[in-house]
């Protein structure tokens, strides 16, 4: 959904006997209001309430009935491929006009025919969600097309023919196929009001600071009339348009928000896309592009509300490893919202949202002719796996019938999900709604409804509840959540009835509760109004550009601070709102460019060496190649020294290093001086160069492979003590922390007394010294000691060692040459049919577990033998080589049954 808000109801009030609210469908961006609906007659609403459960028992009949094909289905896909699902008083017209205009459905007509001349029948638009292992590709001979494929999340998105979706659904690979809902658009010269209440105007004529060097990348509908803001002055003209095909012109409108807070900031726009695949994409394309900031007002009302779904992960993955900052809008759900535990209506399995109270058993709306509403249900297990079957309804009150339903199978395997889109037809009478949830079979769990209306519909605030009703990717911790705060509120210090609220409740992988919203920005701004898009723009859609620009601004100023300190500077300087500190309707409160320009400090911070590598002091032998590097957090010149004699200049950098190929025999002071306008840091190295000899300390093996999860353990040798040994200190480190973390160190037994730094870390500090003089002169090939190391992630980094001091038995100083290790950590995955990974036994780089229960056995090679094919296609070859030729072949499972 589009986070704006437009389609406005006025003053809501009604009664059992009486009921007709009235809408001002001129006034579209005045603010919604909604009334409770009262009943002065308790046995009207029993009488329905058993209307309803008959017809419910009905449904259930049907559905009890189902095939296995039939149940992976949606409940509309089912109603359209045979009208006897369809519900008493609905015709397949009604029900394909609803989905044409949810844009689910194509009538044949509107198909074009393919290369060979066929043509396609009526076809809907799918997400179709595999089994894993199952590749997308398995679905191509029973679909039309696949527009976006997602393999790692086992996801295609695809046109379907109506006559192929009973066997599309029978296939073995598919889990479940349901409707696509796309984004449910509420949306919400000239210059936005925002510019003088977040105080970017004074950042940007005081201090000159106007987003010059950032880009701001917008995700929404779209900018088809982007031409005419830029006719007016409103935005510049090197707009880049990555993506323009949803249509529509809110992004028009935030741009324009964007534009007129940092007028030198680069804008980049691009639509977001039909599904959830693409919105992914989006994402990518804009990162991809360079962008600084992103921003969006999309929300998509079947992503999970319980759990990190397929957006939020991937965001979650995108700020991991790129510098940027992400806004979102936090929602326009406020008074759209239910969230509560599973309360049973008396002798009845339909759920009470008002818990025994007095506000009505259900949710309520109010539609007339050609009004439309979506509503979304979930409940609090993990998606995939749902074995508790709720069902979703919509009760035509007057009437006494239900007029949409979703009631899809969840029997272990599926989604605790179910939706439906409902347009009233033409002609008929405005009247009352009930949505009504069922619990068909299975335990009592947290249940969770989203309302999206559309015009001609109203909400009564019975049973609605602002608390907890942001979800989706602006629940990942750090995207900015932004709440909305109306413009012209005097104080600003009221938040929008609208504005969705926190908590986030999330229950897998594990239960936490996450704080949201963030920040809260204006909106009910002026924006040109380019396409027909209303004006003032109200809505989280407004607030969340003011965010990005001055996220905008604040990067541009101080260039050289990460995305996660802007971020925090944003928090930390935002005007407090509602209770004192932190709370979960306005966030950290509105914010303030000016003091956070202030907080950040950015003309005058001296430059900082945030790490130099290697420690010091060094030791090298005579004739060692050695480098030595900085990293400084902001753009500086660095001049390199040794013992005062200059050597070296790199110009404009943030890396710096020095190699040294011909090490001279002393002790030499290696100085990086780093300096830029705001000042001087300079790191210093004390290296010390012995003529050394022949011995030589090694990792024994020098290339050890792992698994993510799983442990190696790597010796460290030293290969000969011509006078014996007295003692060693010493240094390990792993090159690249995220691949792998040593868990332990342990020394032999002629270390009488040892000691090491504390662990599990990335390097560690060893010391042993020999009391009993165990380590006899000319002693070969001296164990130091063994390292235990954990794979965290895929890939390969050195294993090094530094000898910071190492004597003989006499007392004087041997200093050994250095060879590095390295580990390689690779990612397998389980077999087809089995639960876990294959495993590595004894540790020596092959997996013959290949089931992974943690012994070697005959079934291990069974599985080599069925799946040979597959491990090559999708294992990591080095794990599965047992002879050792680079390839898998015959002659692997042989090697293996031989060690069975």
């Amino acid at each position: 959904m589009v986070f704006g808000v437009v389609a406005i109801v006025l003053a809501v009030f009604m009664s059992a006997a009486s009921a007709s609210p009235s809408e001002d469908e001129d006034d579209e961006n005045s603010y919604e209001s909604t009334y409770m609906m009262s009943s002065n007659n308790k046995d009207d609403t029993e009488i329905s309430s058993a209307y309803k459960a008959k017809s419910i028992l009905q449904i259930r009949d049907v559905k009890s009935d189902l095939t296995g094909a039939q149940k992976k289905l949606s409940t509309n896909l089912l109603q359209l491929l045979d009208s006897s699902y369809l519900l008493q008083g609905q015709d397949r017209g009604t029900l394909v006009m609803q989905m044409t205009q949810l844009q689910q459905f194509r009538q044949a007509s509107s198909v074009s025919s393919t290369h060979d001349g066929s043509v396609a029948g009526d076809m809907v638009y799918v997400y179709v969600y595999l089994v894993p292992p199952a590749e997308t590709r398995t679905i191509e001979p029973y679909v039309w097309e696949v527009t976006n494929r997602d393999e790692e999340n086992h996801l295609a998105v695809a046109w379907v023919e109506v006559k192929d979706l009973e066997t599309l659904a029978s296939q073995e690979e598919v889990r479940t196929i349901r409707t696509v809902m796309p984004p449910i658009c509420e949306i919400g010269s000239v210059t936005t009001e925002g510019d003088a209440i977040h105080r970017t105007y004074d950042v940007r004529t005081t201090h000159s600071e106007s987003g010059s060097g950032v880009k701001v990348g917008i995700i929404s509908d779209g900018v088809d009339h982007l031409t005419d803001a830029q006719s007016s002055g409103d935005l510049p003209a090197g707009v880049t348009v990555l993506s323009n095909t949803q249509g529509g012109d809110e992004g028009t409108a935030m741009l324009e928000i964007v534009h007129d807070m940092v007028p030198d900031a680069g804008l980049y726009f691009h639509d977001c896309g039909a599904n959830v695949v693409a919105f992914n994409d989006a994402i990518d394309v804009l990162v991809n592009a360079g962008c600084d900031v992103v921003c969006d007002d999309i929300g998509w009302g079947c992503e999970p509300f319980f759990e990190d779904g397929i957006i939020a992960s991937h965001l979650t993955s995108v700020l991991a490893s790129n510098d940027i900052v992400y806004v979102s809008s936090a929602g326009n759900a406020g008074n759209k919202h239910y969230q509560g535990d599973y309360y049973p209506l008396p002798s009845s399995t339909q759920h009470d949202f008002s818990r025994g109270g007095t506000t009505g058993y259900y949710l309520y709306l109010q539609m007339q002719a050609g009004g439309s509403v979506s509503t979304v249900l979930q409940w609090n297990d993990q998606f995939g796996s749902s074995g508790n079957d709720y069902e979703l309804y919509l009760y035509n009150v007057d009437t006494s019938t239900i007029v949409a339903s979703s009631t899809a199978t969840q029997d272990g395997d599926d989604n605790p999900l179910e939706f439906f889109g409902y347009t009233v037809p033409g002609g008929t009478p405005t009247a009352n709604y009930a949505i009504v949830v069922d619990k068909y079979s299975g335990v009592e769990k947290t249940l969770e409804v989203f309302i999206y209306r559309g015009t001609g519909c109203s909400i009564y605030a019975n049973n609605i509840d602002p608390v907890d009703s942001i979800f989706g990717h602006a629940a990942v911790p750090d995207v900015i959540a932004a709440g909305a705060i109306d413009a012209s509120d005097p104080g600003n210090d009221d938040i929008e009835p609208f504005s969705s609220q926190g908590p986030v409740t999330i229950t897998y992988p594990s239960p936490v509760s996450r704080s949201k919203p963030d920040l809260c920005g204006v909106d009910g701004v002026a924006v040109t109004g380019a396409g027909g898009f209303p004006t003032p723009f109200f809505g989280t859609s407004a607030a969340a550009p003011h965010i990005a620009a001055i996220a905008a601004q604040m990067w541009g100023a101080c260039p050289s601070k990460t995305g996660d300190e802007i971020r925090d500077a944003l928090y930390d300087t935002a005007i407090d709102r509602g209770s004192a500190g932190y709370d979960t309707v306005y966030g950290y409160g509105m914010a303030d460019a000016l003091a956070a320009f202030n907080a950040l400090d950015c003309g005058s911070d001296p430059p900082n060496i945030i790490s130099f590598t290697p420690p010091s002091p060094v030791y090298d032998n005579a004739g060692s190649s050695r480098t030595f590097g900085i990293v400084v957090n902001q753009a500086v010149d660095v001049n390199w020294y040794i013992n005062g004699t200059h050597v070296q200049t790199d110009t404009d950098v943030t890396e710096a290093s020095y190699t040294n190929t011909n090490a001279k025999v002393g002790v030499w002071n290696v100085s990086a001086v780093a300096s830029n306008a705001d000042g001087t840091a300079m790191q210093t190295w004390v290296w010390d160069v012995t003529q050394g000899g022949t011995t030589t300390v090694s990792f024994d093996p020098l290339k050890s492979t792992t698994s993510i999860g799983s442990t190696t353990t790597v010796n460290l040798t030293l290969d000969s003590a011509p006078a014996g040994l007295s003692g060693c200190n010493l240094t390990v480190s792993l090159s690249d922390p995220s691949i792998a973390e040593i868990l332990s160190v342990s020394f032999p037994t002629w270390a009488t007394v040892h000691s090491n730094s504390a662990l599990p870390a990335d390097s560690v500090w060893m010391k042993a010294a020999d009391l009993q003089d165990a380590v006899k002169s000319g002693d070969t090939n001296i164990q130091l000691g063994t390292l235990t190391i954990r794979g965290d992630a895929g890939g390969t980094c050195d294993i090094v060692v530094t000898v910071t001091k190492m004597d003989d038995d006499p007392g004087n100083s041997i200093n050994p040459s250095t060879v590095s290790g390295t580990i390689e950590v690779t990612s397998v995955i389980p077999l087809p049919g089995q639960s876990n990974p294959p495993t590595d036994p004894d540790s020596d780089g092959v997996y013959e577990d290949l089931n992974g229960n943690g012994n070697i056995d005959f079934d291990d090679v069974v599985q080599y033998f069925t799946h040979m094919e597959w491990i090559e296609a999708n294992e990591p070859i080095t794990c599965f080589d047992f002879n050792g030729n680079g390839n898998i072949d015959f002659d692997d499972i042989v090697k293996l049954f031989d060690e069975v």
